[in-house]
C-alpha cells in the first residue's frame, strides 16, 4: 500500500506524523475486527483518519484502500474503540499530568495574557452538536435552543490548547448545569483543583452554569457595576482565545460536521471523544494556536500518551 497517498484534506497528516503518533498510541501491530478482517496498525489507523477527516462516503474510501466498503467502515471503528479504551483517561482530568505545579503554571500563564481572575487555569465550555432525528426516543434529544436534535458535551481546555476534560454525550435536551453535575466535574476540582502549596485555583465557564467556590461564572443582572462589566468583558476576551480549541476538534475532522449522521445508528459519542485525542495529538504535533496565543508549549506526545486508564481510577 502506498502510504504517501493524500489521507486528510483537512489536517493533511504526514507519514512522519502518521508514524510518530503510531510510536506512542500503543495499538497492536495487527489489528482485527470482529468478523476476523486483520490490518497492520498503520492500514487502520490511516483508515480511521481517512475516515475522520471528511465527510466522504465509504465507496470514496474503500477505492483508496482496496477493501469493501463495510470492511473499511468494520476497521476504522475497531481502531477507534481500541483507542478510546486505552487512552479515554486522558480526558477524564489526568491527574499524572495535571499536577498541582502544573495548574498553578496555568494560572500564572493566563494572569499574564490579562486575565483577571486569580487563580484560574482552565476555561470550560458546554457543547450541543447536532444531528439528524433519531428514529426513537425523539425527545430525549430534542433541544429548543438549538432547534433540532442534538447531544450535548462538557469541556475543559488549557492554555497550551489541550483539551483535559470531555463529559459525554448527553441527550440534548437536558441542561447544562446537568451536564456538569453528572460529569463528575465539581469533585474533581474540589479535590485537585490547587497549587502544591494549597493555593486555590479556578476554573471559568459561561453564565448557564451555577457558581461554587471552584467554578466561576460571568456577573448577571441589570444593574452590574462598572467593574463587574470591566471584568466580564476582560474574561471574555481571554476565553475567546481558548474557544479556538473546541472548534478545532470539528475543523480539522470534517466528518463529524455532518449534521446527517443519525443518532442510535453510528457510534457518535466515539468518534468525538477520539477526535478529541487526535486533536490533541495534532495540537502537540505542531504549533497550535492557543499555545502560541498564551506562550504556553503543549507536553511532548510521550508525556501526553501516558499512563494507564486502570491506574488512574485507583488514585
Amino acid at each position: 500500500m502506498h502510504f504517501k497517498i493524500v489521507i486528510l484534506t483537512r489536517v493533511r497528516l504526514v507519514e512522519a506524523e502518521v508514524d510518530s503518533l503510531l510510536a506512542v498510541l500503543d495499538l497492536p501491530d495487527q489489528i482485527r475486527t470482529h468478523d476476523g478482517s486483520v490490518a497492520s496498525a498503520k492500514e487502520a489507523f490511516l483508515m480511521l483518519l481517512r475516515r475522520l477527516s471528511e465527510p466522504a462516503r465509504l465507496c470514496d474510501i474503500e477505492m483508496m484502500f482496496g477493501w469493501e466498503r463495510s470492511r473499511v467502515s468494520r476497521m476504522a471503528t475497531t481502531t477507534a474503540r481500541l483507542i478510546y479504551e486505552r487512552w479515554h483517561h486522558l480526558l477524564e482530568g489526568d491527574t499524572r499530568r495535571l499536577t498541582p505545579t502544573k495548574l498553578l503554571h496555568f494560572s500564572h500563564v493566563l494572569r499574564i495574557k490579562g486575565c483577571p481572575l486569580a487563580g484560574c487555569w482552565s476555561f470550560g465550555d458546554g457543547r450541543r452538536k447536532k444531528h439528524l432525528r433519531p428514529v426513537r426516543n425523539q425527545r430525549l434529544v430534542y433541544n429548543g435552543w438549538v432547534r433540532g436534535h442534538c447531544l450535548a458535551w462538557l469541556a475543559l481546555i488549557t492554555p497550551d490548547g489541550i483539551i483535559v476534560f470531555l463529559f459525554g454525550p448527553v441527550e440534548g435536551r437536558r441542561h447544562d448545569q446537568t451536564v456538569l453535575n453528572e460529569s463528575g466535574l465539581l469533585a474533581w476540582l474540589d479535590q485537585h483543583s490547587h497549587g502544591p502549596n494549597g493555593e486555590h485555583l479556578v476554573i471559568y465557564c459561561d453564565a448557564g452554569y451555577a457558581m461554587t467556590n471552584r467554578l466561576i461564572v460571568p456577573y448577571t443582572g441589570a444593574q452590574l457595576t462598572a467593574d463587574q462589566r470591566r471584568f466580564n468583558y476582560e474574561m471574555s476576551r481571554v476565553r475567546e482565545a481558548v474557544e479556538w480549541g473546541f472548534a478545532g476538534v470539528t475543523r480539522s475532522w470534517a466528518f463529524l460536521q455532518q449534521h446527517r449522521q443519525r443518532l442510535l445508528l453510528e457510534p457518535l459519542g466515539l468518534w468525538y471523544i477520539v477526535a478529541t485525542l487526535l486533536t490533541n495529538a495534532v495540537n502537540i504535533l505542531r504549533p497550535n494556536q492557543i499555545s502560541q496565543y498564551f506562550s504556553c508549549p503543549p507536553p511532548s506526545l510521550e508525556e501526553y500518551f501516558s499512563g494507564y486508564p486502570d491506574d488512574y481510577h485507583r488514585e
